[in-house]
């Protein structure tokens, strides 16, 4: 793995079927963990709260509002609005949410304030349009009931101690005119139960003021919250949100299928670039020769350059081995190639290629493709096709004629230890996408080990492999 550059995402986009498959899989999953969820209603009903009479100013009465609006909040989650709620008509509640509202039933009621206003807005969610509207409106009245009862009890005590003075005072008056009447007019005892009932109609007048004033503070007190607006049935559900459900599928299988992707070329250790087989043959050079497509020939370009970095290397090497770099790479096509590039230079030409397969010749001038001679050689027995080099260059080639030869990968065949007796240059072929990283690597080992140096390597693609079988 340490001849593999550092990894990219084009190289994820290289395993696409792993992409689309996991894209297709993640978009399933979503779709079926959707189909599954029951749909949700959310209901929102709106309490009003009146803080302007309770408070002497404005900044008193935003005060008394957030903190009403803080008490209301809490007390949307209480056991006892809970319990009145379940209680209402139109409103289901499960058994466990009757047992414990507080910790189940609280779980789909939320109130907060609507935009810092001085509107509560209490929202239940239900299985149902019309449970959902009732659960809110149910709760936002238990809540408005439930601070009615707390003020009243509030003022419950106050009251009564002021209707015990007034019936004291009332009890005190009558005694008053009671005695008032049996003394003589003008007495001194007359005087003084005059004075007498004079201050308890003042004390009685004082205390009657008080209850009045104490009353109207209850009426304003229990009059502050209202239902402003009741919750209605909502006609679409809240969730889930198909379209955010099946996003989230999209791009959970995006990112795991690049993850995947990435972690298969990790560790793929088949060759997919000229980098990667430069660095596991270790050759100064590593070109890519794409095949020829329909209705155009192959480009020379790369057997150029590798032809002139075999000669930069070695001017008087005439005689050069086009080596597999495994068993499944083809090598006829390249030594083809490399031929017809020198063939063009005007220099005499041997090919020598396997099995009888015959390359995929170029369109070369007439000249230059008469300086080309094709050979065939079997490539199986090592011993036979050195036989045939030898004999092909003491009867066909002159001492200046340029001879290739396509031979097997050396761990499959021993063509190349034996040819290497007389040819000091390799140039090591692999297929993109099919030549594994090992291979070459013990491939190029194996050359130089026979004391063959690897003055280029050529990566084909798979359509150029195909043509040369």
């Amino acid at each position: 793995m340490e001849d593999r550059p550092p990894l990219t995402l084009r190289d994820a986009l290289l395993h696409r079927w792993l992409l689309v498959l996991a894209i297709v899989g993640a978009f399933l999953l979503a779709a079926g963990i959707l189909s599954l969820r029951k749909p949700v209603y959310a209901a929102s009903a709106a309490i009003y709260l009146d803080v302007s009479r309770t408070a002497p100013g404005f900044d008193e009465g935003v005060a008394a509002g957030e903190l009403l609006q803080h008490d209301f909040i809490v007390a949307s989650q209480s056991r006892p609005v809970l319990e009145s709620a379940c209680a209402s008509a139109g409103v289901a509640c499960t058994p466990p949410e009757l047992a414990a509202p507080e910790s189940t039933l609280a779980k789909r009621i939320s109130a907060s304030s609507y935009r810092g206003t001085s509107t509560l807005l209490v929202t239940a969610r239900a299985p149902t349009p019309d449970q959902a509207a009732a659960l809110a409106n149910a709760v936002a009245q238990a809540i408005i009931d439930q601070d009615k009862a707390e003020v009243v009890r509030l003022f419950t005590q106050p009251r009564d101690n002021l209707q015990k003075q007034l019936k004291d005072l009332q009890a005190a008056m009558a005694e008053e005119q009671q005695q008032l009447q049996h003394s003589l007019a003008g007495s001194p005892a007359a005087a003084g139960h005059q004075a007498q009932l004079t201050r308890l109609q003042g004390q009685y007048s004082v205390v009657f003021g008080r209850w009045q004033d104490l009353s109207e503070q209850q009426d304003r007190l229990t009059s502050v919250a209202t239902v402003g607006q009741p919750a209605l049935p909502p006609a679409r559900p809240e969730g889930p949100s198909r379209l955010r459900y099946l996003a989230a599928g999209l791009l959970a299988g995006i990112c795991l299928g690049v993850l995947a992707a990435l972690l298969v070329e990790r560790f793929n250790d088949r060759i997919f670039n000229v980098e990667t087989l430069a660095r596991a043959t270790q050759s100064p050079v590593a070109l890519l020769a794409p095949g020829a497509g329909r209705g155009r020939t192959a480009d020379h370009g790369p057997y150029s350059l590798a032809l002139a970095s075999v000669l930069a290397r070695s001017p008087e090497t005439r005689m050069v081995l086009v080596t597999a770099a495994s068993r499944r790479d083809q090598t006829d096509a390249v030594a083809a190639g490399l031929g017809a590039v020198a063939a063009e230079a005007g220099q005499r030409v041997v090919v020598v290629q396997r099995d009888g397969r015959s390359p995929e010749r170029p369109a070369l001038p007439t000249s230059a493709a008469g300086g080309l001679t094709t050979v065939t050689a079997p490539a199986e027995n090592g011993a036979s096709l050195a036989a045939t080099v030898t004999e092909v260059r003491r009867e066909v080639a002159s001492p200046d004629t340029f001879v290739l030869v396509a031979v097997p990968s050396p761990d499959s065949s021993p063509s190349a230890f034996l040819l290497g007796r007389t040819a000091k240059r390799a140039v090591v072929v692999a297929t993109a996408g099919v030549t594994r990283i090992q291979d070459a690597r013990r491939s190029a080992e194996l050359l130089r080990y026979s004391g063959i140096e690897v003055a280029a390597a050529i990566l084909q693609t798979r359509r150029a492999s195909k043509g040369s079988r």
